[in-house]
């Protein structure tokens, strides 16, 4: 893909709100499990205090972040726990929509067919995007010298010996 093409399901401000939420989580999961203030954030993103606000809000409603007083905040969980897909559900979250009006009014059995079929298709597309994206831990975003924490339950079922052999911390074993 080239630069100009690297969208998330082929939309920029989708991929953008995905971009921005990551890099707020991010920085919150390298600093876990301690707090950011918005000027601390606004100091290692370069990012306006109207921006992070709006997303931060976001983040406090889809229970990710918690904020602790005016202006600063962490994390709601364990950074393990926090994926690509709890940053999707955000995104799209702040940009639902109800249906969009029908443009023809005569042939409603036709009109509730499609919109039927669109919406089933919606919802398969959708748990696929959240499947795949699950796979993706924003506990990656940590500093390799910080001290790791705990793997979370959610993370080691399905897992066999071997993938435990990969979460050991250098120089121990499963």
């Amino acid at each position: 893909m080239t630069a100009g093409n690297d969208f998330i399901l082929g939309s920029g401000d989708l991929h953008e709100r995905c971009s921005v939420i990551t890099e707020l989580l991010g920085k919150l999961v390298s600093v876990a499990p301690l707090t950011l203030t918005l000027a601390q954030m606004k100091q290692k993103t370069g990012r306006s205090s109207r921006e992070i606000n709006k997303y931060c809000i976001e983040l406090v409603r889809n229970s990710l972040i918690i904020e602790i007083s005016y202006g600063c905040w962490k994390l709601a969980g364990v950074p393990a726990d926090l994926t690509l897909e709890d940053v999707y559900r955000c995104a799209v979250a702040r940009t639902e929509m109800g249906p969009a009006p029908s443009a023809r009014q005569g042939d409603r059995h036709s009109s509730h067919a499609v919109d039927l079929l669109m919406m089933q298709a919606a919802i398969a597309i959708n748990q696929s995007v959240h499947q795949h994206l699950r796979q993706f831990s924003l506990d990656r975003l940590k500093p390799a010298a910080s001290v790791p924490f705990p793997v979370s339950p959610r993370r080691l079922s399905g897992l066999n010996y071997n993938d435990l052999l990969d979460l050991a911390p250098a120089g121990h074993s499963a």
